[in-house]
């Protein structure tokens, strides 16, 4: 599971920002929030993101996803670039360095990963583990202006014979990092392999708004052999009130799906292209909902409000917590403020993303604003005494 998260220098976030998933000392309804990673140790589920258009929502899980694409893929050449921009609203931010750093639980250990790195090349990156109270480096790289390469050096507890570290090391170009190099040798098992499916298999890739989220649901049930899919989505289906109790979907060559309707004199089938916007986001976040219960997942979803109505996205919400017993998070952005005016949502999940007068990011957890507890977070932010509310202007425009 994911602890916390930091971003510095990437896009529209300037100085150092950070997400954790560590909760405060709130019982309202822990249980159902918090996983137990380790003795002591417990972390939130969920995450939900506010904030107006343009404040850096997208930036933050965009962040997540760069962070994990530059863990798992090697470049083609050490010439590529790291396809990002720095913050470019002043004049130093562009040729300062940007960092990331990442705190996540694996087997009941807590392993911390940083990188350091702008437009060209990685300059540090490093792996520790705490087995005990006490940090130990798993490997750490250093960029060597002088040589104009990359020195990589493994702790012993990494695992890491001679031969291989050498291979990874001479893997290791200056745009690449040692984890995916890593992932493109043949090395006995170890603590970095675990750390590799932690970022392939246990982060999953951003669910964007505009994501065709049919083509996921359409690949899942062709692979469905024994049915469990479809019935977990059936089941969704019909306790979402979209009068449908059934469902068929055709062969590979006629790659379909027809939904079976109640009318008025019996039950009708309707080809997917008649079904709603709605039904088809909802399908598809159910989807996503079923690789949060059955799988250990950390999945970013970008505006997941889109084309669902409010009360659907409640029962979302309400459907993972009741339900996950796991250690899968969800991180969420949404407009729909509804939610900061429901009783079930607790305050150290909620983040807010603000822009500074220089236009930078922000980014503010609820519980840390020092609203009073009678005071209802949907009037507080209605009011402004959250996040500042965007500025309209007047209504009437020039029209020559």
């Amino acid at each position: 599971m994911v602890q916390e998260f930091q971003v510095q220098n990437f896009y529209s976030i300037r100085e150092r920002q950070t997400i954790s998933f560590v909760p405060n000392n709130d019982d309202n309804m822990r249980g159902q929030y918090v996983h137990q990673v380790a003795e002591g140790v417990e972390l939130l589920k969920i995450g939900i993101v506010y904030g107006s258009n343009a404040s850096g929502k997208t930036t933050l899980l965009n962040a997540l996803s760069f962070f994990r694409s530059v863990m798992l893929g090697k470049p083609e050449s050490k010439n590529d670039g790291m396809g990002y921009y720095p913050f470019l609203l002043d004049n130093h931010s562009r040729d300062e360095h940007s960092h990331m750093q990442m705190t996540f639980w694996i087997k009941g250990e807590k392993y911390v990963i940083s990188l350091e790195f702008d437009s060209k090349r990685i300059y540090e990156e490093s792996l520790i583990v705490y087995t005990s109270a006490r940090p130990t480096t798993l490997y750490k790289r250093v960029y060597q202006s002088e040589s104009d390469h990359t020195e990589v050096t493994f702790g012993n507890k990494a695992g890491i014979e001679k031969a291989t570290g050498r291979a990874i090391e001479g893997n290791t170009i200056n745009n690449c990092t040692v984890m995916a190099a890593f992932g493109q040798t043949n090395a006995h098992a170890s603590r970095l392999n675990d750390v590799f499916d932690f970022f392939y298999a246990g982060m999953q890739r951003l669910v964007s708004p505009k994501d065709p989220l049919s083509y996921d649901v359409k690949s899942e049930l062709r692979n469905d052999t024994d049915g469990k899919k479809k019935r977990f989505l059936l089941q969704l289906l019909k306790a979402s009130d979209f009068n449908i109790v059934g469902m068929r979907h055709g062969t590979s060559e006629h790659d379909d799906i027809m939904f079976r309707h109640t009318g008025e004199d019996g039950e009708y089938e309707l080809h997917e292209r008649l079904e709603s916007a709605g039904t088809h986001r909802f399908l598809g976040m159910s989807i996503v909902l079923y690789y949060v219960l059955h799988e250990n997942n950390f999945i970013p979803v970008d505006e997941i409000e889109t084309s669902i109505h409010y009360e659907l996205l409640a029962y979302f919400i309400k459907l993972f917590l009741a339900n996950s017993e796991g250690s899968s998070q969800l991180l969420m952005t949404t407009h729909d403020i509804n939610l900061l005016n429901e009783d079930f949502i607790r305050r150290d999940v909620v983040w807010f993303t603000d822009k500074s007068k220089e236009g930078a990011t922000q980014i503010k957890r609820l519980s840390s604003l020092g609203l009073h507890k009678t005071m209802n977070p949907y009037n507080a932010y209605k009011q402004g005494k959250l996040v500042d509310l965007p500025f309209l202007g007047s209504i009437y425009l020039e029209t020559e």
